[in-house]
């Protein structure tokens, strides 16, 4: 098949090359210690409810069309309050005990890690976070997802506080609206939030007994547990790293990777055609997770991407169990330095193996 514009853009890869990391873990993001404040203020209230006091995306009603109204633009874009008259209601979990929040430390930096076991909140809280409280709708077989550019207006307003006493930033003449669009061009990290949201389920709606030496369903939930926040935190890795994050396979097949290796200690080429929604035969039924990363290309063009994705997961798990890599900074900086042609290729495992090979004493 002759690559398109398309695929030559999907297969291009991480553009920009890393040969070595700063020092490790990476810093924080001004926000994490925010919410390390968030979760000392909840006292005894539910973690949702106090931070409907701080999110106003977490207080709006779901309903499509609600961010082209003016409620919303007065909320989200001006900073108003948030008031429940104006919006006819306001959002509410159908079991925010369950909801949890933890800061998680990783070698990219820490995030906070929103996580709940009830689907229907897990799906209410990404159109919230990641959707502008649209209701969209969520595959079946996604259960996490790593959101950034996040609008805090809890954080804008302690930076007027500090601006209107002259401690940050303070141009002479310059009102606080133009202060704040310079900023949130200029360093927009001061005002945006990252935060990663699990729905706590089977990795990729798989069985325990789909998964090789996979005891049962408890010990499997809790390695689906590790497994995705390990991948999410990768996607985040190549974010700091590299200044990009994609949805696509190569991003999929490197965290999976990354989360395969950390939970059940090595890479499974089958678990990850399972995990990704995928039969034996290389079709993709309807709701399928990997049609996530599948979105503008033609039919023919998303079966090409698959073929070649499932030969680069073959030569993977090859490649590792010959030259066995933790899941750390060595193994992302790797996989990232190869594209999915590269990997699939008829000599894709010894491409792999020396690759890693270059990487091997990075973390």
């Amino acid at each position: 098949m002759k690559e398109s514009q398309d695929l030559e853009l999907y297969f291009q890869g991480f553009v920009t090359p890393v040969f070595s990391l700063p020092d490790l873990p990476l810093a924080e993001e001004p926000h994490v210690g925010r919410w390390r404040e968030y979760l000392r203020m909840r006292h005894d209230r539910d973690i949702f409810a106090s931070l409907q006091e701080r999110l106003p995306q977490l207080c709006i009603p779901q309903h499509p069309g609600i961010s082209a109204s003016a409620a919303y633009a007065a909320v989200m874009k001006r900073g108003a309050l948030f008031s429940a008259t104006d919006f006819n209601g306001r959002l509410t979990l159908e079991r925010p005990d369950l909801l949890t929040l933890e800061i998680h430390s990783h070698f990219a930096g820490a995030l906070p890690v929103l996580a709940t076991t009830h689907r229907e909140d897990f799906v209410r809280l990404v159109n919230a976070i990641g959707n502008r409280c649209e209701p969209a709708t969520i595959p079946d077989g996604v259960h996490a997802k790593c959101i950034g550019g996040i609008n805090n207006w809890d954080r804008v307003n302690l930076l007027h506080d500090l601006w209107n006493k002259g401690q940050v930033f303070k141009v002479p003449g310059e009102r606080w609206g133009a202060a704040l669009q310079r900023v949130a061009k200029e360093e927009p990290e001061i005002i945006r939030d990252r935060v990663v949201l699990l729905h706590q389920a089977p990795y990729g709606s798989v069985c325990y007994s789909d998964v090789p030496g996979m005891p049962d369903a408890a010990t499997w939930l809790a390695a689906s547990g590790k497994l995705r926040i390990e991948h999410e935190f990768t996607h985040y890795a190549t974010k700091r790293i590299h200044g990009q994050m994609h949805s696509n396979m190569l991003d999929e097949l490197i965290a999976d990777c990354m989360g395969f290796t950390a939970s059940l200690g090595a890479f499974s080429a089958p678990l990850f055609r399972r995990c990704m929604g995928i039969d034996d035969k290389a079709r993709i039924p309807q709701g399928a997770r990997a049609w996530e990363y599948l979105q503008g290309l033609s039919q023919a063009e998303a079966m090409a991407v698959v073929d070649l994705t499932l030969k680069a997961a073959e030569h993977l798990q090859r490649a590792l169990t010959m030259r066995p890599c933790p899941a750390g900074p060595g193994l992302v900086l790797g996989l990232t330095s190869l594209t999915l042609p590269q990997m699939a290729a008829s000599d894709g495992v010894e491409i792999i193996s020396s690759t890693l090979d270059r990487f091997a004493g990075e973390g």
